[in-house]
């Protein structure tokens, strides 16, 4: 009787953990990878980003054949009816021609509403 005891007990703390461990996993508060929107410049492209829920992660690419210094990203945050809610920047760093770099970026509080973005990126050419 006291194996039973046991073994009914190690099944529920284990589940219990098993729960406990879903509900810290950072996929919980992630949304899918989405493809952002490519602009004027097609150079400097954001190929895809993700949100979190503090944070907005991405993937710049050069597509020049030229080198690209202080890649910089500006985010600007909308909301649902598209207004904007401000901007933010990160850098991304140098980019050879064909590489792609990688950002992340912590949401301020007063644009963690933003329910879309728009990029633009800036580099200094060499």
């Amino acid at each position: 009787m006291v194996s039973r005891r046991r073994s009914g007990l190690r099944a529920w703390v284990g589940a219990c953990l098993l729960l406990a461990i879903m509900g810290v996993a950072p996929v919980h508060g992630a949304k899918p990878v989405q493809k952002a929107p490519s602009g004027k410049n097609k150079d400097l492209v954001v190929l895809d980003y993700e949100r979190w829920l503090d944070t907005l992660k991405g993937t710049v690419k050069n597509f020049s054949k030229a080198s690209a210094r202080d890649v910089t990203v500006v985010v600007k945050f909308l909301d649902r009816k598209k207004k904007a809610l401000g901007t933010q920047r990160v850098s991304v760093g140098d980019l050879r021609s064909g590489d792609q770099g990688s950002f992340s970026l912590a949401i301020q509080e007063k644009h963690r509403s933003a329910t879309s973005y728009q990029f633009a990126v800036h580099a200094i050419w060499q």
